[in-house]
């Protein structure tokens, strides 16, 4: 895996072991449409998959795909123009880092809310853990460093810093795991909304002004 050319924007905390592989795990399997096989579902997952894997269709793989499509060169993320539109851009992004501290913000809240719930033993050093977790530092200036655990939340993979919190206040495997689908299906759609749905929006309205539509990119090779 740290020789997959694909992920060198995370080789380092994969080496560190900041990334937790089972809840992450859990994660992308994890099924929250109300059939166990649907077109959405394989939708859903595939896309977490792709993201996680630093492979979804940014602009630089589009291009790469449909070449008489897309303009010769590099192109600047869409938002910024500051850097290439690739996968390792999102959430390092300028534009995203408004966003990422209110998600942060919010998250923080809602997992203190949570465990302080669930723990038989009101321990409210939680506050406290929660406050000085690496994860939940919004203290930097302009972009998001790319060594924050936040930009592995940004790329649907699971920061060890998160699970550490389940794992010190949850004791039951099944109610922490549980709680953690709960806590992490909210967190990460919060993410898709405000980062890559955001970015697929303003994505495609760049494409129209260069007349690229869904018909021309299937039909592309006939």
């Amino acid at each position: 895996m740290v020789n997959n050319k694909a992920l060198s924007p995370i080789k380092q905390q994969i080496i560190d072991g900041d990334i937790d592989w089972t809840f992450t795990k859990e994660w992308l399997n994890s099924n929250d449409q109300d059939a166990l096989c649907s077109a959405k579902l394989f939708k859903q997952q595939g896309n977490r998959i792709k993201k996680c894997n630093f492979i979804y269709p940014t602009i630089d793989i589009q291009q790469c795909n449909y070449p008489r499509l897309y303009p010769l060169g590099s192109i600047p993320c869409i938002e910024c123009a500051n850097a290439r539109d690739d996968n390792m851009h999102v959430g390092l992004c300028r534009e995203h880092s408004n966003q990422i501290k209110n998600i942060l913000t919010r998250a923080a809240h809602d997992l203190q809310e949570l465990i302080m719930k669930n723990t038989k033993d009101k321990n409210f050093t939680v506050k406290d853990i929660i406050k000085t977790t690496p994860l939940f530092d919004i203290s930097f200036v302009d972009a998001l460093p790319q060594s924050h655990p936040g930009y592995l939340l940004i790329h649907h993979l699971v920061p060890s810093d998160l699970t550490k919190i389940f794992n010190i206040y949850i004791n039951d495997k099944k109610l922490r795991f549980s709680l953690f689908s709960k806590f992490f299906s909210t967190l990460m759609s919060s993410i898709d909304t405000l980062i890559w749905i955001r970015r697929a929006s303003l994505i495609k309205q760049w494409e129209n002004t260069l007349s690229i539509t869904k018909n021309k990119k299937r039909f592309y090779r006939k």
